[in-house]
């Protein structure tokens, strides 16, 4: 699972960059409507996700009692931002389609995992 939040981290750097280079790119009109008006959020929760990764990744790692909550809150963020940059003109699905990918993967490893107590001291 480390290794998955660490694959999360670099994708989300990858996936927030261009829309936030976009979003300040010199022409760009002030007001945005449409579907477009989620691509400054979504770039900046998903930059914030990216840089939350290997942070978490090292609570697993140590088997910290907080790391559980925090995987499963950084999941749905993951999978919410994916969805909306579905909805989003101009941005490459299949990176979305990815992020929802690694997002559902990561909550399905948390979930069905034989030592799942192991993160939760009880």
């Amino acid at each position: 699972m480390v290794i998955l939040l660490t694959i999360q981290a670099i994708l989300g750097l990858f996936f927030s960059l261009p829309l936030l280079a976009g979003l300040l790119a010199p022409g760009r009109p002030v007001i945005v409507s449409g579907a477009a008006i989620f691509a400054g959020p979504a770039g900046g929760i998903s930059l914030v996700v990216a840089l939350a990764s290997p942070i978490i990744a090292w609570g697993v790692w140590q088997v910290k009692s907080w790391a559980r909550q925090r995987v499963v809150l950084l999941e749905l963020f993951s999978l919410a931002i994916g969805v909306f940059e579905l909805i989003e003109p101009g941005v490459n699905k299949t990176g979305a389609l990815g992020y929802i990918i690694m997002a559902a993967l990561l909550l399905i490893c948390l979930y069905a995992s034989p030592n799942r107590r192991a993160l939760s001291r009880v």
